[in-house]
């Protein structure tokens, strides 16, 4: 019996959509984009200046054309995976600033410290995902680093893979040539869903240019699109959960709509990520327990109500560094997003300091957390008694379980840690006092060791290389 957290009950869903309906036929979405509003308005969207209002019919036609789920195809047909059903993909972060590590303290991040983080996420046997920009490289000129770290991911790893959000001009375009090349596949994006495009809505109920250019983009060429929602409760968003969550519900249904007359049928994820603003400073939060109710709704609301897959932001903390904060945080988070329903569990990956900051050991650390998170939604079997009671009645009082035959075969299928002691003081100890940030810092630098130069052919590496030179 799997775990399953719930906010609402079956009968209070369909008022949160009429809710929801209600807000975008009478107050609108604001869409920064003639090209946006122009497809808008030719099925049927009322506009007035950049508001953008919604007829109920319109919405109910182009939520009925999202797939509940879809193929996301890798390099390697190994990481090939169906989004929407199977259980849990890990994804990377985006947008750090900064990173950290035990040998370095924190830093400003850069081109190399994309190149390393990728090849910590590629050789990882929990990470289903690469890509995005899980740190943003500070010596490359902005207007190239969709360019540098795109080609950085395609050469490190060759899993599922995410693309830098990259909204200017000709960049979302560039991306998916590159992603072409790579494929060496001139159809791939035509007839595959290869590589998805993170965006986030400008909350309250508004999308601007840079993003609507990216979803047009991405929908265009067949892509996946995951929708954002990153409110905070009393600055860009109500002060109010339920609020919030109608909010929420409101820019998702509003973003996936256009992206259905783009292209019907195209991948849509909805990832609800809003949180409740620390308005002591009116600074982002991550660490409040009310921040993943709102969420926890909406993906309920996605699950069982629209069937379209889900996503949410998990593994944040507001701790500056790893630590007992940045533990009891990430863990809150990941545990609420993952028995909330999210399928897709991003910024999970390292994250410090509200999404300022990649930590190298946490990225291992979170790993762990993740996969005892999957081993609690997996919930226990209930129905068989009868297997156990007989163990119970041949141990009988008094006895011993330790070296009876069915723990030696079972063993082994119990859940065990990566980088958590479990060892008693004594051998702890003996260990040198290693804590599991030490040890998370021998796993990341392991991996680094062997991972590979390259996963790409020496002529497509030619090729992205002449395409970089041809496109600074």
């Amino acid at each position: 019996m799997k775990l399953q957290l719930s906010i609402a009950g079956e009968k209070d869903l369909g008022p949160i959509h009429e809710t929801s309906t209600k807000i975008l036929s009478e107050t609108g979405c604001v869409f920064h984009s003639q090209k946006a509003r122009d497809t808008l308005k030719r099925h049927g969207a009322n506009i007035d200046g950049e508001i953008v209002y919604f007829p109920e019919e319109l919405v109910e036609k182009a939520m009925a054309t999202v797939p509940s789920t879809f193929h996301w195809r890798a390099r390697n047909a190994d990481f090939t995976t169906t989004i929407g059903k199977g259980g849990f993909r890990l994804a990377p972060s985006a947008g750090n600033i900064y990173v950290q590590d035990l040998d370095q303290g924190r830093r400003i991040a850069k081109i190399d410290d994309v190149r390393r983080i990728q090849s910590i996420h590629q050789m990882s046997n929990v990470i289903d995902f690469v890509g995005n920009n899980p740190c943003d490289p500070s010596d490359i000129d902005p207007s190239q680093r969709h360019l540098y770290v795109t080609y950085e991911t395609l050469k490190h790893t060759d899993k599922p893979l995410v693309s830098y959000f990259a909204p200017y001009k000709d960049q979302p375009a560039e991306t998916l040539q590159m992603v072409t090349l790579a494929f060496g596949e001139d159809d791939v994006l035509k007839n595959h869903h290869v590589v998805g495009t993170s965006i986030a809505t400008t909350s309250p109920l508004s999308y601007s240019a840079e993003t609507l250019r990216v979803i047009t983009a991405f929908s265009e060429h067949n892509q996946p699109v995951m929708i954002t929602t990153a409110a905070m409760g009393g600055i860009s968003g109500p002060l109010d959960l339920m609020g919030i969550a109608l909010q929420q519900n409101a820019e998702l249904l509003a973003g996936t709509v256009y992206v259905q007359l783009v292209n019907p049928g195209n991948p849509v994820v909805w990832s609800p990520s809003s949180t409740v603003a620390w308005l002591k400073t009116a600074n982002y939060s991550t660490g409040t327990p009310e921040g993943m109710l709102p969420n926890i709704l909406i993906l309920q609301m996605a699950r069982e109500f629209y069937k379209v897959p889900t996503r949410s932001m998990a593994g944040l903390t507001d701790s500056k560094t790893v630590d007992c904060q940045a533990g009891y945080e990430t863990m809150q988070n990941l545990m609420l997003a993952m028995l909330g329903g999210a399928q897709i569990i991003y910024e999970a990956l390292g994250v410090l300091d509200n999404i300022l900051t990649t930590s190298y050991e946490k990225i291992i650390i979170d790993e762990e957390l993740y996969q005892r998170n999957a081993r609690i939604h997996m919930g226990m079997d209930t129905s068989d008694l009868v297997s156990p009671m007989q163990l119970i009645q041949e141990v009988g009082g008094g006895g011993e379980y330790l070296t009876h035959p069915h723990t030696l075969s079972n063993f082994r299928m119990m859940w065990r840690p990566t980088v958590s002691n479990w060892e008693n003081y004594s051998e702890w100890e003996n260990s040198g006092f290693e804590d599991a940030v030490k040890a998370a810092n021998k796993v990341w630098k392991e991996r680094l060791l062997n991972a590979p130069d390259t996963y790409l052919a020496p002529e497509v590496d030619k090729d992205l290389t002449a395409f970089i030179e041809s496109h600074k």
